[in-house]
C-alpha cells in the first residue's frame, strides 16, 4: 500500500473510495488468517476491535462496547492476572513491542488459544497514549500440533518397529528415510548412519527375504500386505519369529511395521509339542522314546541347536545319556558313566552345583578342560545345561543345548529350557515311579510268599509236631482205657500233659497271629501297638528302643492311618536291624495341626545318599508309597552327625473330640 504526503511532509488521507477498498482488503485478510486487530486509548479507555476480532471472541461485529475491563473479563480466569501484568509492563516500559499468549472464553463456553502482539503508541510529546495490537487465533494450530506431538510420541514409544522407505528410484530400490526406536531394537543396528541405504545394506541377511518383497510389491500396486516369518535369517538369533506389514505412503514412500512375535510363536509351538509328548507319556511309551521326542522337538524348532538329556545314575554321582538325537554317537558313548563335579563340563557341573551352567565357548572355558578334546572331535563350541529336578528337590538329570559355534543364550533359549526341563521331570519321575511300583509289587509278592512259607514252616514244624505229640498222648490213653490197663493216676497225668500241649499250641497260634497283625493295634490303638512293637524289637535285637508319644486326648486316628503308621514303623525297625548297626533307636509320634508325625531315628552308620532315592531300596519305596496312598509324605535322611532318620507325615481323617 502506498502512502501520500503533502509538501510539508504531512500524510494525506486517501480518497474515500480508496479507503473503503483498503478496509475491505484488510478485513478479508484478517478473516483468512484468523487475525484480528485492536487499539486501546488509555485516556478514554475505549477499545476498538476489528470485525474479525469480534468473530474470534464469538461475537457479532460491534455488538458490544469493549473496554479494558470487559476485555479482561473474557479471558480465562487463570490468565487474567498474567495478562494484566504483561499490559502493565508494556505501558510502564513506555515504548517498544510486546507479545504474550492468552486464552479466552467465548459466550458458548468454548476456550480459544490466542497469540497477542502489539506496540505502545505515543503522542507528539512522547507521552504514552495507548496500545495497538493484533490477536491471532491459534486454536486449530495448537490442536494440530498437539495431535502431531501425540502421534509422534506414540510412534516413538510403540513396541512395533515403524520405518519409512523411499522408492522414488523404483520398487526394487527402497531406501531408508525414517524410523522409530523400536526399529533399532528389532534390527539391533544403529540406524542413524543408515539413512538413504537399502534394506540389504542395513541387514544383509534380510536381502531377498519377505520384508524386501513386501516393500517392492506395495511400491508397485499400492496395496497393503502382511507376512509372518517363523525362523529368522539372522544368524545371531535364528529362532526369532517376526510379523511384517507394508503400506503405501505419499511421495513414493512405503511404510513398514515389524513386530517380534517370537514369544507368542514359541508358546504355540511348545503347547503343540507338549501335547504330543504328554500323549506318549500317557500311552506308557518307553522313557527313551519320550525323551527322544522332546529333544527332537526342541531341535526342530531351533535347527542350530543340538540337545542332550542326561539321566542321573542311581548312585547319584554319575550320569548317562537319556536322549541325544543329533549328537555324535562317539560323543554320547564317552559321556555315559562320567562323574559329576565342579569342573565336569556343562552337564556334570550343572548336576553337581544344582544350577544352570552357561559355557559360551568350550575352547576357553575351564569347566571343559578335561573334555575339550572330546568336544573338538564332535565339533561342539558352546553348551548350556540346566538341572532337571524331582518334586522333592533331588536332581534327576540335566537338559543341555549344544552349538557348533561360540554363542550366548537369548531369552527364548531360557523359555525353551524351562518348559523342556518341566516336561522331562514329569516323564522321568513317572517312569521311576512306575519302575518303583513294579519293583514294589514284586517285592510285596515275594514278601507274601516268604510269609506264607514261614507260616507253612511254623505250622508244619512247630504246630505239626505239637499236634502229633498230643495225638500220641491221646492214643496212649485210648488204648490203655480200652484194655483196662490205665489207672486214674496215670490217666490224670496224661491228661495234664495233653493240656500242656494244648496251651503250647494256643501260644504258638497267638504268636503267629500277632506277627501277621497284632491284636493290640485293633483292641487298644496305635500308641500301645507302637510301644509293644518297640519292646519286641528290643527283646529280639538287643537294641534299645525308646518310644515317645504326644497325642492329645480325644484325637481320632483311623484304622487306615494307624495300620500305615504301624507298618512303616515295622519296616523302619527292620531296616535298622538289617543295615543300621545301631545301638539305640528313638521313636517319636506327635499329632500336630491335624497330622500324625512319626519319626524313627537311630544312631547307626547312616544311610548313603544314593540309597535314599534308589528304586532298589524297596523298603523305603514301600514306606513312601504307604504314606503317599493316604495323602502324606515320607522322607529319609542322614542324621546331623550319624544314623538315619525316617520322618513320616500323614493327615488324619478323624477329628479331635
Amino acid at each position: 500500500m502506498t502512502t501520500s504526503h503533502d509538501s510539508d511532509g504531512r500524510r494525506l488521507e486517501p480518497p474515500r473510495e480508496e479507503r473503503s477498498r483498503l478496509e475491505r482488503q484488510l478485513a478479508a485478510a484478517q478473516a483468512i488468517t484468523h487475525l484480528g486487530s485492536w487499539e486501546w486509548d488509555i485516556q478514554t479507555n475505549v477499545v476498538q476491535w476489528s470485525d474479525e476480532l469480534y468473530r474470534i471472541y464469538g461475537l457479532e461485529p460491534h455488538s458490544v462496547e469493549i473496554t479494558f475491563e470487559s476485555f479482561l473479563s473474557r479471558l480465562h480466569p487463570d490468565d487474567r492476572d498474567r495478562v494484566q501484568r504483561e499490559v502493565g509492563l508494556a505501558l510502564a516500559g513506555g515504548g517498544g513491542t510486546f507479545a504474550y499468549p492468552e486464552r479466552i472464553i467465548r459466550p458458548d463456553g468454548s476456550v480459544r488459544y490466542i497469540e497477542t502482539a502489539g506496540e505502545v503508541q505515543r503522542d507528539d510529546a512522547g507521552l504514552v497514549t495507548g496500545l495497538l495490537g493484533t490477536c491471532r487465533d491459534v486454536t486449530d494450530d495448537r490442536k494440530r500440533e498437539h495431535a502431531l506431538a501425540l502421534h509422534t510420541d506414540i510412534v516413538e514409544k510403540i513396541q512395533i518397529g515403524i520405518a519409512v522407505w523411499s522408492v522414488e528410484n523404483g520398487p526394487d530400490d527402497a531406501r531408508l528415510v525414517a524410523w522409530n526406536p523400536a526399529s533399532e531394537r528389532l534390527a539391533r543396528v544403529d540406524l542413524r548412519p543408515m539413512v538413504g541405504k537399502a534394506l540389504g545394506d542395513i541387514l544383509p541377511f534380510a536381502a531377498g527375504g519377505k520384508l524386501e518383497a513386501l516393500i517392492r510389491d506395495v511400491a508397485i500396486d499400492g496395496q497393503d500386505r502382511e507376512a509372518v516369518v517363523e525362523g529368522s535369517r539372522d544368524p545371531s538369533n535364528p529362532t526369532r519369529s517376526v510379523s511384517f506389514k507394508a503400506f503405501a505412503l505419499p511421495d513414493r514412500c512405503v511404510g513398514t511395521a515389524v513386530e517380534d512375535i517370537t514369544a507368542q510363536t514359541l508358546a504355540k509351538w511348545m503347547a503343540r509339542a507338549e501335547q504330543r509328548i504328554f500323549e506318549l507319556i500317557a500311552e506308557g511309551a518307553p522313557l527313551s522314546a519320550v525323551l527322544e521326542k522332546l529333544a527332537s522337538a526342541i531341535e526342530e524348532q531351533s535347527p542350530a541347536t543340538l540337545v542332550s538329556i542326561m539321566l542321573m545314575e542311581p548312585d547319584g554321582v554319575r550320569v548317562r545319556v537319556g536322549a541325544a538325537p543329533r549328537l555324535p554317537r562317539s560323543f554320547c558313548d564317552a559321556l555315559n558313566g562320567l562323574p559329576i563335579g565342579p569342573t565336569a563340563g556343562s552337564c556334570g557341573t550343572a548336576a553337581f552345583l544344582r544350577k544352570t551352567v552357561i559355557v559360551t565357548d568350550i575352547e576357553s572355558d575351564e569347566l571343559w578342560k578335561d573334555y575339550r578334546e572330546l568336544a573338538r572331535a564332535a565339533s561342539l563350541r558352546a553348551c548350556w545345561s540346566t538341572p532337571i529336578f524331582a518334586i522333592d528337590g533331588h536332581v534327576l538329570g540335566t537338559f543341555a543345548m549344544y552349538y557348533r559355534e561360540p554363542r550366548s543364550p537369548v531369552p527364548e533359549d531360557f523359555v525353551r529350557t524351562a518348559r523342556a526341563t518341566h516336561i522331562a521331570s514329569i516323564a522321568i519321575e513317572r517312569r521311576q515311579m512306575e519302575d518303583e511300583l513294579r519293583a514294589l509289587s514284586g517285592h510285596l509278592q515275594k514278601v507274601r510268599e516268604e510269609e506264607r512259607t514261614g507260616i507253612a514252616r511254623v505250622i508244619h514244624d512247630d504246630l505239626g509236631q505239637a499236634l502229633t505229640a498230643l495225638k500220641m498222648e491221646l492214643a496212649w490213653v485210648t488204648r490203655r482205657a480200652r484194655a483196662g490197663e490205665v489207672s486214674p493216676e496215670s490217666l490224670a497225668e496224661k491228661m495234664t500233659e495233653a493240656a500242656g500241649s494244648v496251651d503250647s499250641i494256643i501260644d504258638r497260634v497267638r504268636r503267629i497271629s500277632s506277627e501277621l497283625r497284632p491284636g493290640i493295634l485293633d483292641d487298644l490303638g496305635l500308641v500301645p501297638a507302637l510301644e509293644w512293637q518297640g519292646q519286641e524289637f528290643q527283646r529280639r535285637s538287643g537294641t534299645t528302643c525308646l518310644v515317645t508319644t504326644r497325642v492329645p486326648d480325644g484325637t481320632v486316628i483311623g484304622q487306615a492311618e494307624a495300620t500305615a503308621l504301624f507298618r512303616i514303623f515295622q519296616e523302619a525297625l527292620t531296616n535298622v536291624a538289617r543295615h543300621g548297626e545301631a545301638s539305640s533307636v528313638e521313636v517319636r509320634l506327635d499329632v500336630v495341626r491335624g497330622e500324625a508325625v512319626l519319626e524313627v531315628e537311630d544312631d547307626g552308620k547312616g544311610i548313603e545318599p544314593p540309597a535314599i532315592a534308589s528304586p532298589e531300596s524297596l523298603g523305603l519305596v514301600g514306606i513312601r508309597e504307604r504314606a503317599r496312598a493316604l495323602g502324606g509324605d515320607a522322607r529319609v535322611s542322614r542324621g546331623p552327625s550319624r544314623g538315619t532318620i525316617v520322618s513320616v507325615k500323614i493327615p488324619l481323617s478323624g477329628v479331635a473330640r
